[in-house]
């Protein structure tokens, strides 16, 4: 199944000069482990699913071992066996593939939900080809600002109080 190439207003998103697909960037305003900012990363990879006409999402996590926690609380023991034995899941006609450093896809044809990915290590776990988004859901405010200052055109998808609490603290 190919994905439809529009971004969410309808509009094609293309590189000017070479006619490739332009990678839509999303991010969340969260620190640590904040199960609202996952939740809200991956309701806004569904809508992405749906509005792409997609039936894959890749879910990139540095390791296996980062499967635990947070990410487990949020999708579920069920979802968590299967991906971590199998590196794939079928879910109700939607297929979500793991990503790691170690698990690669060669295509991948829809968005992917980076959950806790160090940003300089972002562009090695998805090298996969035929991305169409990437939801950034940030560990560290370090990894935050360097995502957002890599690309400044990422639309924030989700704010986490905590994150905003820092900030004011830090003032």
């Amino acid at each position: 199944m190919t994905c439809h190439r529009l971004s969410l207003d309808g509009s094609n998103k293309f590189h000017k000069s070479t006619g490739v697909m332009m990678i839509e960037r999303f991010h969340t305003r969260s620190i640590g482990p904040d199960e609202d900012a996952l939740r809200a990363a991956f309701r806004h990879c569904g809508a992405l699913l749906q509005a792409r006409g997609c039936s894959t999402m890749g879910l990139a996590v540095h390791t296996k071992d980062n499967l635990d926690g947070v990410i487990r609380s949020v999708f579920g023991d069920d979802v968590i066996r299967v991906l971590d034995r199998d590196n794939t899941l079928d879910l109700k006609g939607i297929t979500i593939q793991l990503l790691t450093e170690k698990i690669q896809f060669r295509k991948l044809e829809g968005p992917v939900l980076a959950a806790f990915v160090n940003p300089e290590k972002l562009t090695r776990i998805i090298a996969c080809s035929g991305v169409t988004d990437i939801v950034f859901v940030p560990w560290a405010a370090e990894e935050h600002a360097a995502y957002v200052a890599a690309h400044p055109a990422s639309e924030e998808i989700f704010r986490s109080p905590r994150f905003s609490q820092l900030e004011t603290e830090g003032d």
